[in-house]
């Protein structure tokens, strides 16, 4: 899953507990869903499970999804579950949990019925991402999520399914699952293929009027739907950016053995009818879900959503597609077990998502080395000497579940210590790109690896140093040094004078921040504006110019101090140790000094400055 405001952005692992197996007859579980007759915003699934040979069974829907790393409970968007017997008579149907149903005299069982409410527009509080939520809109657009739709009889997640959607003729669907509709000469009715639910699950499918791009890159079919409903955004205006991104990504990938069709499905909101802070994209082996607002421009799109979203959910193909645990093979959506490895997950992922652009002329090596800065920026905000393994594993605890954000900062930047080191052990011949390819090799889709041995896996498939490093800064609690792994490679620290406002400088790193409590205080960074007008670190506002400064307008304290000049007077209402201050003064131009990581300017035959082109450029 991906961030993106407040993101979030990629795969929870989990491990099958499954406590018995259900015997049956008939193995295919058929599925029918109406999505022409829309009912109170709510959508009937009709489940027929074949014969059971036993005296009850337990129908489930996930209560958490892959990706999400938090409890999501989709059981709550299900109503009026019921059971009948084959001579439609209901059979007895009893709630054992928010997401389970046990029904009893199964053997009689013909077929189950039920109806799903959508996450996008509910007035339930919930916690659902809505890259991973569910929307229903008649006539207009389905967003389909289908662990929000579509369940399975506990115990008896491999068996096939065949999933069938009618829905409206002006609509198109949008899925990497198999459809067997393939001509649409009749583009009402979709009937999908799923060998197991795990494939239900991992494929999601959208509904919409076409708007849509398709084209083949390096061997991969990529498709690109988007929904806008006010009609701001054509795929087609999409296409050259996105192609652009595929076709490098997929250069950087060369020899690895990854997908041969990828589906991103793009809703585009209305920030005046949802008002979410936080959107993104969930990944998928085949396919991401997108989430962005429709006011973004098409270079906001290009620039965030394209190559920054959903660039990182494409390297997802590596990894766990192609490098997963026992956790993740075996996907129990109801008994969450954690992997140790978001390092490796999330962080490569996000690692090669950035690593890929300077790698592929997209970026300099300068603009590079400036993200990976602001991400050590950013892990600073987490506890930096938390064991990251210990971290995965608790991941669905509230202790853990804060630094869940840290997977896309310091994981990126393991991946890029780990980079450096196996460069710098193999004299430039063999980087975690090698890395991660022999492990796909050997591992591969099909085959998943212990959880508790890859470490020692890699390290016997290496060097011993990078043993240690695992024992270190991934196991351990040690926090890395990244001055000593820039050292390496030839880029230095240098103290620079930059332009500075009242909230942020030049570079968009703000002087503000909040906490729960819904203040609004100075950070201890030092600004030369704020300096003149007698500010200290840890200031609360309270109010600017006189009026009341609260979470909800602070936004709007920032765009006015844009306008701010010379001569214009200035005063904020602060709270320090206690007491209420008024601190007065004119406008001033403020300064910060910030350290940047720069390039030494080496010669060729430096062995910094090759290391340096080994690690970037592969060369």
């Amino acid at each position: 899953m991906k961030k993106i405001l407040i993101a979030v952005i990629t795969i929870a692992f989990l491990g099958s507990c499954a406590t018995f197996n259900v015997s049956k007859k008939d193995t295919t579980i058929k599925v029918l869903m109406d999505l022409n007759n829309v009912v109170d915003d709510k959508v009937k699934v009709e489940v027929n499970p074949g014969k059971f040979n036993q005296r009850s069974v337990v129908y489930q829907i996930p209560a958490i999804v892959p990706g999400t790393y938090a409890i999501s409970d989709y059981g709550q968007f299900v109503s009026n579950i019921k059971a009948f017997d084959y001579d439609g008579n209901e059979l007895k149907v009893s709630k054992l949990d928010p997401n389970s149903w046990q029904i009893d005299n199964a053997k009689q069982l013909d077929k189950i019925s039920y109806w799903v409410d959508d996450t996008f527009d509910s007035k339930k509080k919930h916690g659902i991402y809505v890259m991973a939520g569910t929307n229903i809109e008649a006539g207009k657009n389905f967003f389909l999520n289908l662990p929000g739709f579509v369940g399975y009889f506990k115990g008896d997640k491999e068996n096939p399914y065949e999933l069938t959607i009618s829905h409206p003729d002006n609509l198109y669907e949008t899925s990497s699952l198999i459809n067997k509709n393939t001509t649409k000469e009749d583009n009402t009715k979709d009937i999908f293929l799923a060998s197991r639910y795990d494939e239900i699950s991992d494929n999601p499918i959208m509904y919409a009027p076409l708007n849509t791009v398709n084209f083949k890159v390096n061997g991969v079919e990529v498709s690109m739907a988007v929904y806008s409903p006010n009609n701001k955004h054509a795929a087609k205006d999409m296409e050259e950016d996105l192609k652009k991104m595929v076709e490098a990504q997929t250069n950087f990938l060369e020899g690895f053995s990854t997908t041969n069709e990828y589906n991103i499905l793009v809703y585009l909101f209305d920030p005046t009818i949802y008002k979410w802070n936080s959107f993104g994209a969930l990944e998928h082996l085949s396919s991401t879900t997108v989430v962005y607002p429709e006011t973004y421009s098409k270079q906001q799109l290009a620039n965030g959503m394209i190559n920054g979203t959903v660039s990182h959910e494409f390297f997802h193909i590596v990894t766990p597609l192609s490098v997963h645990s026992e956790e993740i093979h075996s996907f129990d959506f109801n008994t969450p077990n954690m992997s140790k490895h978001l390092w490796m997950y999330e962080g490569i992922t996000e690692y090669f998502a950035n690593l890929f652009q300077v790698n592929q002329g997209l970026i300099t090596e300068q603009e590079f080395i400036d993200k990976m800065k602001g991400k050590i920026a950013r892990s600073l905000r987490f506890n930096d000497t938390m064991s990251f393994t210990k971290m995965s594993k608790n991941i669905l605890e509230d202790k853990y579940a804060k630094n869940y954000g840290n997977v896309y900062q310091k994981g990126a930047l393991i991946g890029m210590t780990l980079d450096i080191l196996l460069r710098e052990e193999s004299k430039g011949k063999y980087g975690i790109r090698n890395l991660m390819k022999d492990l796909s090799n050997k591992y591969g889709e099909h085959q998943p690896f212990k959880d508790d041995e890859i470490l020692a896996e890699i390290t016997s498939m290496t060097y011993p140093s990078v043993g240690t490093f695992f024992e270190s800064h991934l196991t351990g609690n040690t926090a890395i040094d990244y001055d000593e792994y820039f050292a390496k490679v030839g880029i230095v620290k240098k103290k620079e004078k930059i332009d500075a406002g009242y909230f942020f400088d030049s570079s968009r790193q703000m002087f503000i921040s909040g906490n729960r409590e819904g203040q609004i205080f100075f950070t201890n960074r030092k600004n030369t504006a704020l300096e003149a007008l007698g500010v200290k670190g840890g200031d609360v506002i309270k109010s600017i110019n006189g009026e009341a400064v609260t979470l909800k307008n602070i936004r709007n304290f920032i765009g006015q101090s844009m306008q701010w000049k010379e001569g214009d007077k200035i005063s904020f209402g602060v709270v320090r140790d206690g007491k209420e201050l008024k601190l007065e003064g004119n406008f001033t131009k403020g300064y910060a000094e910030v350290e940047k990581l720069v390039i030494e300017d080496l010669p060729d035959t430096n062995p910094k400055k090759q290391l340096r082109n080994a690690w970037l450029k592969g060369l």
